[in-house]
C-alpha cells in the first residue's frame, strides 16, 4: 500500500508538468499566428501603397474611366451649335427671300420663298431635341415648330393687325408651320395665294415678315445664351445627378424622341391616341408633300446625336451615347447601342416607304402608319427603358404612355 501511494504522486505531477509544457506549445503557436497576421506599421504602410498604386492603374490604364466632359463638349462645340449657327443662317436667306417676295409677288419670288422655307424646316429637326438653357425657359421648340397650326388665331391677327408674338397664345399662330399656312393654305392655288399678297392692304405680307423675324430673333438668344456662361457649366457639370448636364439632355433627347418624334410625327395623326385617325395634325400639313421628308431628315439628326457625329461633317465623329452606352455595357456581347442603330436603319426603311404626304397616306392605308409607329416604339424601350438602366439615369418627365 505505501507503495503505491508513492506512485500516485510522482504521477500527478509529471502529468502536472507535461500539461504545463503543451500549453505553453499551444500559447507559442497562437502568438506566431498572431504575428503573421498582423503586420507591423511598416508592413501596413507598405500595404497601403500598394494598394492605392493598384487603384491608380486600375483608372488609368487597366479600366479608365469615362470622360464625360469630352463627351459634353463634342455635344456642344460640334452638334448643338453648328445645328443653331445652320438654322440660323437659313432663316437668314429666308427673310431675304420673304421680303423680295412681299415686295414683288411673282411666281418666281414666291418659289425661292416655298423652297428656302423648305431649307429652315431641314435644318430644325437638328435643333428641336435640344430643350435645355434659355431654350427651354423660353418656350423655343413650341414657338418655332408647334402643329397644327392655329390659322383662325393667325387670320384674327392679320385682320386686326394687334398681336404680340411673345405672348403664349400667339405660340400656335407663329413659327414653321404657321409659314406653312401663310405659303399653302391662304388660297385653293398659287395664282390666289399670291394675289393675296399683292394686296397691300390684306397685310398678308407683314405677318409673314413678323413670324420669320420672330424666329430668328429667338434663335439669336438661345445661340448667344450659349457663348455666355451657359457654355462652361453645362460642359463642368458631369456629376451623375438629376439636374447635370448628362442626365437632362439625355433625358431630352428621349423626350423627344418619344414625344416630339415618335408621337408627334406619326403617333397623333395616325389616331394613336384617339378614337379616329387625324390626317390635319401632320407637320406641314397644308404644304402637302413634305411631312414625310421632314420625319427622315428628323431620323438622321437623332441618329447622328446618338452617334456623335459631327453636324457639319457626317464623316467626323467624337464621344456620343453610343460610347457611353458601350463603356458602361463593356462586359456585355450583345450590346445595346448596337440594337439601336439597327432600329433606326429599320424605322428610316418604314418611313421611306410611306406616301410623301403622310395626311393623305392616313387616308389611303393608315396601317402603314401604325406599322411605322411601332417600329419607332421599338427604340422608345429600348432608349427610354434598357439605355437608362445601364446608363443610371432616371426619367426626369411625366409620361401617361405606359412605356
Amino acid at each position: 500500500m505505501k507503495k503505491y501511494s508513492l506512485i500516485t504522486p510522482i504521477l500527478t505531477i509529471f502529468l502536472a508538468i507535461q500539461c504545463s509544457s503543451e500549453m505553453e506549445e499551444d500559447i507559442q503557436q497562437v502568438d506566431n499566428t498572431t504575428t503573421i497576421n498582423t503586420p507591423t506599421n511598416s508592413d501596413s504602410d507598405n500595404s497601403s501603397s500598394d494598394n492605392n498604386s493598384s487603384s491608380d492603374n486600375s483608372q488609368t490604364d487597366d479600366t479608365p474611366s469615362y470622360n464625360h466632359k469630352n463627351m459634353l463638349i463634342n455635344w456642344v462645340d460640334n452638334i448643338i451649335l453648328p445645328s443653331l449657327d445652320n438654322f440660323n443662317s437659313s432663316l437668314t436667306v429666308l427673310k431675304e427671300s420673304t421680303e423680295t417676295f412681299v415686295n414683288a409677288p411673282t411666281s418666281e419670288t414666291f418659289s425661292k420663298v416655298k423652297e428656302d422655307w423648305l431649307a429652315s424646316f431641314l435644318k430644325w429637326q437638328y435643333v428641336e431635341m435640344f430643350d435645355i438653357g434659355l431654350a427651354e425657359e423660353i418656350y423655343y421648340k413650341n414657338r418655332v415648330n408647334l402643329y397644327p397650326a392655329n390659322v383662325n388665331k393667325i387670320e384674327s391677327n392679320i385682320s386686326n393687325q394687334n398681336y404680340d408674338l411673345d405672348e403664349s397664345v400667339n405660340f400656335s399662330s407663329q413659327g414653321l408651320n404657321s409659314i406653312d399656312y401663310l405659303l399653302f393654305g391662304i388660297g385653293e392655288n398659287e395664282e390666289e395665294i399670291i394675289l393675296k399678297y399683292s394686296n397691300e392692304n390684306l397685310k398678308y405680307g407683314k405677318y409673314l415678315i413678323d413670324v420669320v423675324e420672330k424666329m430668328i430673333s429667338l434663335t439669336t438668344d438661345v445661340r448667344s445664351s450659349w457663348n455666355t456662361e451657359f457654355r462652361e457649366s453645362f460642359i463642368n457639370s458631369t456629376d451623375n445627378t438629376a439636374t447635370s448636364s448628362i442626365n437632362k439632355l439625355v433625358n431630352d433627347f428621349i423626350f423627344y424622341f418619344e414625344k416630339g418624334y415618335r408621337a408627334n410625327k406619326i403617333g397623333i395623326p395616325a389616331g394613336v391616341f384617339s378614337d379616329n385617325p387625324l390626317p390635319d395634325r401632320v407637320e406641314a400639313y397644308y404644304g402637302k408633300n413634305y411631312s414625310k421628308i421632314l420625319a427622315l431628315e428628323a431620323t438622321d439628326a437623332i441618329d447622328d446625336f446618338f452617334n456623335g457625329r459631327s453636324i457639319n461633317d457626317a464623316e467626323i465623329s467624337d464621344l456620343s451615347i453610343r460610347d457611353y452606352l458601350d463603356y458602361m455595357e463593356a462586359e456585355k456581347e450583345d450590346k445595346l447601342s448596337e440594337k439601336i442603330n439597327e432600329q433606326l436603319i429599320k424605322i428610316k426603311d418604314k418611313l421611306s416607304e410611306l406616301n410623301t404626304n403622310f395626311s393623305q397616306q392616313i387616308t389611303d392605308e393608315n396601317l402603314q402608319m401604325l406599322i411605322t409607329y411601332d417600329v419607332i416604339q421599338a427604340n422608345v424601350v429600348f432608349l427610354k427603358v434598357d439605355m437608362l438602366q445601364s446608363l443610371n439615369i432616371s426619367v426626369d418627365y411625366a409620361d401617361a404612355d405606359g412605356d
